[in-house]
């Protein structure tokens, strides 16, 4: 039988020691033969199947064989738009990802596409359990308005990456050109990622069971001055400006000798509040079988996480520690109703459960404390008990009290899915026809808790007469007190294709696809009579292609959709694609001639698709609201609320692809490489012009964005079989996206410069430093700076961008780059020897800039607030009248003179803090060996696999502070981890 429990007609079998004995498989796929030996083997062959041998046990034995295709590039299928094409035939730009690469421990799938999958653009902000999800775009950002993210289908249906398991994943690929993504309509706009999950295979009862454990750290942490350098440190800003010195020598020295622990404390928070390392585990059990009827696969699977916080347990009896649990269950069932007729039921139910300090939903206001209070502002405790804050808010309060002193919070998430669908052969109308339909009820619901408490807390300066503690209470202390939010939301989808493939006279091949589809979504959060209505979508698509020969190659797409964010009459859009192909090694004096050229194919795709995405709904209506009336706005009445925008229109993106696939010298080089570029007009955006003279309460919404972002994608690898028990791949994966913003809506602006317009969207801006000053002569004789009413040598020194003769705002430039990597890519390799297997992966970005800021680039901008980075200390610019020397006078300092306060001059965006944040890194090393011992056969165990993996093991960059990725946050945020893991795989 194959796979999917169909009969295999006319499989020949015989037996391999005698090979003249033999039958082959009836209408039912059956076969009998008689007089077979024990531990003969019978071989079973078909054309487009590979071949099997399967050893006699028992001469009685009743075999239940499975079948599996040929795969090459004439039979290898892929998953497309609402179907599968045979991957020679595809003409759009579809990246099909390997699944086993995606199968490394990782919190979430879109965690491992970076550096690995081309045409990705990603970003990982986070190492905190439960938000170190990466943020990814398909070829870049190709619109500043609303929905810049990708469509993500999981078997169909709209999904969350984040919260499938690695291990359900049957395929995975990627739509990024408008051939390929315009039968979604308004929702491809921006990208469509196809993932479909495992399903039964015809066969014995398998069981694959899957456990791992690993030690997770923070490799980079930023490094902060202790109590006497940062003392020292503010003595110096305070003197440099002409007043007088913060501390006196007395505290220098209690600060260093910790004789004085109330006053004069000298803590390192992040030691108090983190661990060095914690651990994390998965486990996943997936069990499929069935036969010629029915099949069946179902799992489980289970992620816990702890975070890095250090709890102190003698404090609660319940954790504060931040935590993520996950627990996913998938049941799909496929049940033959007929010989023509399949019905598939899918069932999915994800559950996750987060823990929390009490003062919020996340650990930031853990960071910004650490960051912000510095060594000598407050102790741990108090040596009289009472708990110290400098002030009221979270971030002025000591982070051991934050994490260990305000109750905790958990968040409850859960989302179920059915997937209810109909497969039916229409072959008997016509060959090659089939039917499918598609029903899907996905129902979310949140639910967060807090029980919060707030001690009192406590500040103090001096002490009184008689040596005790001069408490000053800065916050009085609350009772425990109890909340909970819910809310829930519901999705129902359903769709209906028909798809046609036929083959006729063996060289001409047309495919066909009819498709609709219709959504509803309802949600607790839209409370008002407006937003409760139900939000709709529905759409028609079509797709038809052509081949000759498998040689010349065409397809044409269209997608006709409906919006509600349009008026009457103007709901539906109309997006065409059309794309072509040609593989020129079907020919055969290619063949002959160009031997080493195993595979060659030209494909170019051009197309509309539409985005419908704003940040509000029913923008065309006038809204009417109450609102006081009279002078002395006494009484009610009536007035807009909103104003409408008529004759608004779907935004479009006009998308032109070029691709190369190409193998070489039987097939050991595999390359494909494509050109692109999207035109994205009509995104909507707020008017910015509209006169305050015409009294509109809202400005209206309109179609006046435009954007254009163009690059290159590709792939290429490299295999080699050293000998039958030795292989090798290498690959590499490259992807670079620009964009210029061609038309934005802004106010008039004085300079062109200063426009949006002709540069890349969120392109860092800022003043052109031009170095330090070096003493006062070059102060006078240089342009006036306007940011403050004295500079003084050692401060930043600007260019004159318009020369006017002053340094101003209407000096700020675009500078290089965005905070969102133009470039990034991906090296790998693979070594398999025997049982062993070795890959590493390198991933890296490029064309990136951030600017340095905050407290910590910013030494004691907020005075006594804020903790002092070491490498202030080390590299900043002194007069000689402080230190004595002229050496410390040093132009090329990496800080300026120092200022105890804010420096309105020197704390601004600039050239001066502009960074590279391009990094290469050693992002994922598996070392993994395959036991095959003879008493696991015995206990049922076909093979086990047990292997070690490094996650984010090394970083080459010009950042080493902290990640570079994490590096526009300077820090403030949870870090990135390394991850050491140990991992068992078995099959049963």
């Amino acid at each position: 039988m194959a796979e999917n429990g169909e009969p295999q007609i006319g499989v020949t079998v015989v037996i391999k020691e005698n090979p003249s004995k033999g039958t082959v498989t009836d209408l039912d796929g059956h076969f009998r033969m008689t007089d077979l030996q024990k531990d003969q083997t019978l071989v079973f062959s078909l054309v487009g199947l590979e071949k099997q041998e399967i050893k006699v046990e028992k001469s009685d034995e009743r075999l239940r064989i499975v079948m599996k295709e040929i795969v090459n590039e004439l039979t290898e299928a892929i998953v497309v738009g609402h179907s599968t094409q045979r991957k020679i035939s595809v003409t759009g730009a579809i990246t099909n990802v390997e699944v086993k690469d995606l199968k490394t421990p990782a919190t979430s799938i879109a965690n491992m596409l970076g550096g690995r999958v081309p045409g990705i653009i990603s970003d990982l902000r986070s190492g905190e359990p439960g938000k170190d999800f990466s943020q990814f775009w398909i070829r870049g950002i190709s619109t500043f308005g609303a929905g810049s993210s990708a469509l993500i289908l999981i078997d169909g249906v709209e999904g969350d990456l984040n919260t499938i398991d690695p291990e359900d994943l049957e395929s995975f690929s990627i739509l990024k050109d408008a051939s390929a993504t315009a039968v979604y309509g308004v929702r491809g706009a921006n990208g469509v990622v196809l993932v479909t999950t495992k399903k039964g295979v015809a066969g014995k009862l398998s069981v694959s069971v899957k456990a791992n454990a690993g030690v997770s750290y923070s490799p980079r942490m930023p490094n902060y001055v202790d109590g006497n350098t940062y003392a020292t440190l503010a003595n110096e800003a305070s003197m440099s400006r002409g007043s007088d010195p913060i501390y006196s020598s007395v505290d220098l020295a209690l600060f260093k000798s910790g004789l004085d622990p109330d006053l004069h404390p000298n803590v390192n928070w992040r030691n108090v509040i983190l661990k060095d390392a914690t651990w994390n585990e998965q486990y996943h059990i997936g069990i499929s079988g069935g036969a010629q009827v029915a099949r069946y696969y179902m799992s489980l699977g289970v992620l816990n996480k702890d975070a890095l916080f250090k709890q102190d347990k003698g404090i609660n009896k319940y954790s504060t520690n931040v935590a993520y649990k996950q627990y996913n269950f998938r049941a799909n069932i496929d049940v033959n109703l007929n010989k023509t007729s399949i019905l598939e039921l899918g069932l999915e139910d994800i559950m996750v459960n987060q823990n929390y300090p009490g003062y919020g939903n996340s650990s930031q206001s853990l960071w910004d404390a650490q960051a912000n209070i510095t060594p000598v502002t407050v102790p741990i405790v108090y040596s009289t008990g009472q708990l110290p804050a400098y002030g009221s808010n979270n971030d002025q309060i000591n982070p051991y009290v934050l994490l260990n002193y305000t109750g905790f919070n958990k968040y409850y998430y859960n989302t179920t899915k059915l997937n209810l669908q109909f497969q039916q052969d229409l072959s008997m109308i016509t060959k090659g026809l089939n039917f499918t339909a598609l029903f899907n009820m996905t129902n979310n619901s949140e639910m967060t808790t807090s029980r919060t408490k707030t001690p009192a807390l406590y500040y103090a300066r001096t002490r009184n007469r008689d040596g005790t503690l001069a408490l000053q209470k800065k916050r009085d202390s609350a009772d425990p007190s109890f909340s909970v939010s819910t809310t829930v939301d519901r999705t129902y989808y359903f769709e209906a294709h028909a798809n046609y493939e036929r083959l006729f006279n063996k060289i001409h091949r047309i495919t066909g696809l009819a498709h609709y589809y219709m959504q509803d979504y309802v949600s607790s959060t839209n409370t008002t009579d407006l937003t409760a209505i139900p939000k709709r979508y529905m759409g028609f698509s079509g797709r038809l292609t052509y081949a000759f020969k498998d040689t010349y190659l065409a397809e044409g797409n269209i997608g006709y959709t409906g919006s509600e964010a349009f008026e009457k009459g103007k709901k539906f859009g109309t997006f065409p694609a059309i794309s072509l192909g040609w593989v020129p090694t079907q020919y055969k004096f290619v063949q002959e001639q160009l031997p080493f050229i195993d595979y060659l194919k030209f494909r170019g795709s051009y197309g509309v698709v539409g985005n419908d995405q704003m940040n509000t709904r029913f923008p065309y209506l006038t809204l009417m609201g109450t609102t006081t009336s009279g002078i002395w706005k006494s009484g009610s009445g009536y007035t807009e609320t909103q104003v409408g925008s008529s004759n608004l229109r779907w935004e479009t993106a006009t998308k032109t692809n070029f691709g190369i696939d190409a193998k070489f010298w039987k097939n050991r080089f595999d390359m494909t490489v494509d050109f692109y570029k999207d035109i994205r007009s009509g995104i909507y955006q707020q008017r910015a012009s509209t006169p305050d003279e015409m009294g509109l309460v809202t400005l209206p919404f309109a179609n006046v964005g435009k954007m254009k972002s163009w690059g290159i994608d590709g792939n290429i690898s490299y295999t080699q079989t050293i000998n039958k028990d030795m292989y090798f791949v290498l690959r590499a994966n490259f992807t670079q996206s620009k964009n210029e913003v061609q038309q934005y809506e802004e106010s008039i602006v004085r300079y062109p410069y200063q426009s949006t317009v002709g540069y890349q969207y969120g392109i860092n801006r800022g003043l052109i430093a031009l170095g330090l000053f070096k003493d006062a002569a070059d102060v006078t004789n240089s342009p006036r700076q306007t940011f403050t009413n004295e500079v003084l040598p050692g401060d930043i020194k600007y260019k004159d961008v318009n020369g006017d003769g002053v340094i101003d705002d209407y000096d700020n430039v675009p500078l290089k780059y965005s905070d969102t990597p133009q470039i990034q890519y991906g090296y790998a390799t693979e070594f398999n020897w025997k049982n062993w297997n070795i890959s590493v992966l390198f991933e890296g970005v490029s064309r990136v800039t951030y600017f340095s800021n905050g407290n910590g680039f910013y030494p004691f901008a907020g005075k006594e607030v804020g903790n002092v980075l070491d490498i202030v200390a080390k590299n900043h610019w002194t007069s000689r009248e402080i230190s004595g020397t002229a050496a410390t006078e040093n132009p090329n300092a990496r800080f300026p003179r120092l200022t105890y306060g804010g420096n309105s001059n020197n704390n601004r965006s600039s050239t001066f803090w502009l960074n590279d944040g391009s990094y290469l890194r050693l992002k994922n090393v598996q070392i993994s060996y395959q036991m095959k011992p003879r008493f696991m056969t015995k206990a049922g165990i076909k093979n086990a696999t047990i292997s070690i993996i490094g996650d984010n093991l090394h970083l080459w960059d010009k950042v080493k502070i902290f990640d570079p990725s994490q590096a526009s946050s300077n820090g403030s945020v949870y870090p990135l981890q390394r991850v050491i893991t140990l991992q068992m795989n078995m099959q049963f």
